[in-house]
């Protein structure tokens, strides 16, 4: 069980090497962090044990669905839409950059993973939206 020590993470990425780096990087850091590897983990570890995950940080090319079409649905939930949704990709593309700001994505983080950029932004993400001081 979790001890509520520190913001939930949810990291989705169908790369369980991704998973395990960014993981690793983050629990470092003090935050609580759950994996899944697809939208069916997504939607089953973001309330596990009852505490809604604080951030999630989304691969944007998962095997079986687009991330901007899980982000779609997870706005779409009453529950989950204040979630702040932060992505992970090596599509950094300007076209991907602007439907994410469009759709509310509030960070984007490149591949391949600068641990120091990534904590940076990540704990940017979490003092704009309140979770960390």
């Amino acid at each position: 069980m979790e001890l509520n020590r520190g913001p939930v993470i949810l990291i989705v990425d169908d790369s369980p090497s991704i998973r395990y780096e960014v993981k690793a990087i983050l629990e470092k850091e003090g935050y609580i962090v759950r994996v899944a590897g697809n939208e069916i983990g997504m939607f089953n570890a973001i309330d596990e044990y009852g505490r809604l995950a604080d951030l999630i940080i989304m691969d944007l090319t998962l095997q079986e669905t687009h991330g901007f079409e899980l982000i779609s649905k997870l706005s779409s939930f009453e529950a989950y839409k204040r979630i702040p949704v932060a992505v992970l990709t090596e599509h950094a593309d300007r076209n991907n950059v602007s439907t994410a700001k469009t759709m509310g994505v509030k960070g984007y983080i490149a591949k391949p993973i600068n641990p120091d950029l990534l904590k940076e932004r990540i704990k940017n993400i979490l003092v704009a939206s309140g979770k960390i001081r």
